[in-house]
């Protein structure tokens, strides 16, 4: 796999995710990217078997997954262990909380991550229970 890069000026994360899709459906990873200059807007990244006209990367140094492999997996409750196991996900951080092996995660069938230190890497926040939850929510609108 390659990893690729265009950048459409999308100004909107959503339209960026649209335009990844049909830029390259066949991608078994999409993420976007936050470009603060010269004016802020998102680009996308994507690795594609073969060769492609798109510019090529040759480090990943962030981004935000929203197609990845075994992404499919991640519905309800699993523990970190699982998540880890299922999913091209390389580490569950805490954010205001411990997550280890064994910590339960309620997904809530959204799950995205992101590149930080060169790893997919899911943040959670604790959740009422005793679980954790995705720091990122589904639907969520900006401030």
């Amino acid at each position: 796999m390659t990893l690729y890069a265009a950048d459409g000026g999308h100004r909107d994360r959503h339209e960026a995710e649209h335009f990844a899709l049909e830029l390259a459906p066949e991608a078994s990873l999409l993420c976007t990217h936050v470009v603060r200059e010269p004016v802020p807007h998102h680009a996308v990244s994507f690795e594609l078997n073969g060769h492609s006209d798109f510019e090529e990367l040759r480090d990943r140094t962030g981004g935000r997954a929203f197609r990845f492999p075994g992404q499919d997996a991640l519905r309800g409750s699993l523990t970190v262990r699982e998540i880890v196991a299922s999913s091209a996900i390389d580490r569950v951080v805490g954010v205001g909380c411990t997550a280890t092996d064994d910590t339960v995660v309620d997904t809530r069938d959204y799950v995205r991550p992101v590149y930080a230190d060169g790893l997919l890497t899911l943040h959670v926040t604790p959740a009422v229970d005793g679980s954790a939850v995705p720091l990122e929510v589904e639907g969520a609108h900006v401030c």
